[in-house]
Parts: structure tokens; sequence; C-alpha cells
């Protein structure tokens, strides 16, 4: 067997299993997607990160997983924008093919490996999920069991230190023996947790912790890393998705230190009280709690020389420069953003929805039809079994161009419409790749033709067609109907 063949076949025979589940398909899509939109801010990072402050590189990151948990969206948002493909006239579609179900057109083998690689996706996602939950209950139980009271002196310094970055809200301070190092979450009543060993540390050290945990407090750090931490989750397949959230972790921790410096503390200072907490805390790399998903400690021994060096080596910028820089970092990301989703919301990878505009080329006016094109060949298309298990109907609207060779090319295929989306629409295309046609000759030359429209409609009964209108399909009726011969619907499997 020739090599390209068995490649064909090899690549047709695992692409199966996607094609009959469109849940399966769209989360390759998607996952596929996500990669290139990651190496994207890899590059953007690599480029231009070191130009920029903690803050903004932040935000790189915050952006990029944003754009991941936006990519499952995208259908819905795109399908109110307007179809510059559409909107230049619509031709009559050529036939309306009515099928109905025969057993032997959906093989239960490749569903049974979609459903494997379905449920080896969500057994992970569910872990993921459960070590959040879990965090949750965590980050409660340790709220209820810290020590509230906390000495007037560091009380009288949070409500100094609150006004000077500008936190509003009522923030909690606890003691707790269940941690080696502060930590803070919550998003509307926000606490902060100290260790056992901050009834020892002297009011500078106390001045340098309280304004990094309230810097994370102010910049809703809580919030984010939660948001980052299920988009992770969902994508949890993708390596660089990982890669992300750390970095979003240590751009998050720098931005705080940085934060510190910039209220007026000295950096050699600020450096000697993390070296200090951490010494005092040395028991915080020992351990491993279950909560790390949502609380960020201040220090982790793995980090540690780097931020140290970072406080050392921080080139302080005054705060109208740095608020500057983080307004245009924020618009040039938001731009790059919808640019790149707006391009990945006109690629379907798997789908057989429309990707671009079609090129349409105008019949000449000065030339004479010799023979008009006709149909030779019309594949009928395979009912997908996920739809007739579910017995599910509907319909897809086509637009391809026929070759001068009378051959449909599988590049000129699009999906103008579908009725429900995604679930015929693959087998839809297959079908229409097949076509043969007697191609249209113009002076005696075979000529391709643009624009040739076809309704293909999926039905389990034998009902007669309906009319076929270009702006409703499923409410017109068309004189050139090539119905499918009628077979016995197959048993629908038992549920369960």
């Amino acid at each position: 067997m020739d090599n390209s063949i068995w490649m064909a076949e090899a690549g047709q025979l695992l692409a199966t299993p996607f094609l009959q589940m469109p849940a399966l398909q769209l989360l390759l899509d998607n996952l596929v997607k996500s990669v290139g939109l990651l190496c994207a801010f890899v590059l953007i990072d690599r480029l231009i990160g070191r130009r920029l402050g903690s803050a903004s590189r932040h935000l790189v990151w915050l952006n990029a997983l944003l754009c991941l948990a936006l990519l499952p969206w995208l259908p819905a948002l795109t399908a109110w924008w307007p179809d510059s493909a559409g909107a230049g006239g619509m031709v009559t579609p050529v036939s309306l093919i009515e099928l109905t179900v025969r057993p032997d057109m959906s093989p239960g083998t490749f569903m049974q490996a979609g459903t494997v690689l379905l449920v080896a996706y969500l057994l992970p996602l569910s872990l993921l999920l459960g070590r959040l939950i879990v965090a949750l209950y965590k980050s409660r139980q340790l709220f209820q069991m810290a020590d509230p009271n906390i000495d007037a002196v560091t009380l009288k310094l949070l409500q100094k230190l609150k006004p000077a970055l500008g936190v509003s809200r009522r923030v909690q301070v606890r003691i707790s023996a269940a941690i080696d190092s502060p930590v803070s979450f919550g998003l509307l009543r926000p606490v902060i947790l100290l260790p056992l060993q901050a009834r020892d540390w002297n009011e500078s050290i106390m001045t340098d912790v309280l304004l990094h945990e309230l810097s994370h407090i102010k910049r809703l750090d809580w919030l984010t890393t939660l948001l980052a931490y299920l988009v992770a989750s969902l994508y949890w397949i993708n390596p660089l998705v990982w890669l992300a959230l750390r970095h979003l972790r240590d751009q998050s921790e720098h931005s705080c230190d940085s934060a510190v410096l910039a209220a007026g503390r000295c950096d050699t200072d600020y450096a000697e009280s993390l070296l200090d907490v951490a010494t005092r805390c040395r028991h915080a790399r020992h351990r491993q709690r279950t909560s790390d998903p949502l609380m960020q400690p201040m220090l982790d021994h793995n980090s540690l020389t780097i931020r140290i060096s970072h406080v050392l080596e921080d080139n302080k910028m005054q705060s109208t420069v740095l608020k500057k820089q983080i307004k245009r970092s924020a618009l040039a990301l938001g731009l790059i953003s919808t640019t790149m989703l707006a391009a990945l919301s006109t690629t379907q990878l798997l789908s057989a929805q429309e990707t671009a505009a079609q090129t349409q080329r105008p019949a000449p006016a000065t030339r004479s039809v010799t023979e008009e094109m006709l149909p030779i060949h019309s594949e009928t298309p395979v009912y997908p079994r996920v739809a007739a298990e579910g017995r599910i109907e509907g319909w897809v609207h086509v637009r391809f161009t026929v070759g001068a060779d009378g051959a449909v090319p599988a590049s000129s295929i699009s999906v103008i419409e579908a009725e429900p989306a995604d679930i015929f629409n693959n087998s839809a295309v297959n079908a229409a790749e097949k076509f043969q046609f007697r191609p249209r000759t113009v002076d005696g030359e075979a000529v391709a033709v643009d624009n040739v429209q076809y309704v293909f409609r999926f039905k389990l009964n034998d009902d007669a067609a309906d009319p076929v209108d270009p702006a409703d399909p499923l409410s017109s009726k068309d004189p050139l109907d090539t119905r499918a011969p009628l077979a016995p619907k197959p048993p629908v499997a038992p549920a369960g």
C-alpha cells in the first residue's frame, strides 16, 4: 500500500472518535488552540519581559490565562458577528438530501474509543477540582481555628498601613499554629494569617509583612489565583498552562515586593526581613499543605534566593511612571489578545464550521455558457451515532466550489449554517468531498463554479421533504429534492 494512502487512512482512523463525538472534538480543538496561545505569550514575555515591571509581567500571564478561559465561549460570541461570507447574495441550494439512519452508519468501536478518551480527560480534571474544594475547606478551617487575639501594636499598625496602600475593605489578622509563613486569602472579607513566630517579630519585620500581604489583598491576588487554577485544571493536559500559572504566582510575589519598596521601605532592610522570617519559619519547607492552590505563602524556600536578589536589584520606578507602564501594557495586551482570539474564532481545527469568507469569482460576462454543470455522483452522508442514539435531527447548509475537473476541493467546503451546531457538520463535509459533477463549459472550455450550495437534512423518519428557503433551510421546499432510500431505524441503546 502506498505510504501516503496508509497515512491518510491512519489519520482518518485516529480522528474518527473526535468526529463522532462533538464534545471531544471541541475539547481537542481548544487544547490545540491553547498551545498556540500560550506559545505566543511565552514569546511576548521572552522578548519584552525584562523591560517590564513585575506588575506588567503579571498582567501578561493573567491575560494569557483569561484568553484560555474565553476559548470555549468563542463559538457563542462569534455567533453574533455578521457573516461577511454570506453578505453577498445567496444562491438557492442545488439539492436537499434527506437521510435516515442505517445500522451500518455508526461504528460503535469508534464511539467506545471516544468515550475512553473523554473519561481519560475528565478523571484528572475531577481530581484537580476536588483538590480545589479541599483547599477551600482547609482555608475555612484555618480561619476558624486561628487565634483572633492580636496585640494592640499590630492592630494599630494595620490601621495605619491600610489607607497608605488604598485598602478600604475590612481586613482581619489572626495567629495560626498550623502555618509556617504569612498568608492572606479571601475576597470580600480578606484575612491575614501569621505564624506563631510573629509574636516575636519587631515592628520593622511586622511592617514589611503586613505591607506585603496588604498588597496581595489590594491586587485581588487570591481571586486571580483561584480563577487561574480553574483554567489550568481545564487545560491540565497542556504543560504550558502550568508554566503560565507558576509565572503568574511568581510575578504576583515580585509585584508585592516592589509595592513594599514603593511604600518607602529600604531594600536592604526588606531583604533582611525576608531572610529573618524565612529563618524563623524554616520548617515551612518540610510541610505540604492541600490549601496551596489558594493560599500563596509569603515565603517559599524554592524562590527565596531569587526574590531577595530581585529586591536588591529592583529598579524602583516612580509611582506615576509605573502606573503609565501598567496602563500601556494593559492596552497593548488587550489589543493582542483580541486579535488572537478573533483569529482563533475563525479557525475550527476539527470542525466544518466556515473558517473564512469565500472568494467570489464572477462569471465572465462576455463569454457564453456552452454546457451547464450537472451532478454525476452524490454521496450519502453518515448519520452520526451520537445523534442517532440521542434521536437528534438537524440540517447543514454547506457551500463549495466545483472545479474544472468536476471534483469538489476539500479546501473550498465551508459550513454556512447548521442546526444543531457541530453535530452533523463533519458528516456533511465528508460527503460533499466525494461529490462529482459534469463541469460547466464556457465556449467549449471547462470552468470552475463558485458558491455552489447544498442543504443536507438529517432525519430519523420518512416524512415528506419540506421546502428549502435559503434564509431558513428547515422551512423551505425544493423541487430538486434528492432523497436517500429509507432504512429501518436502529434500536436506541438503553440508558446506563
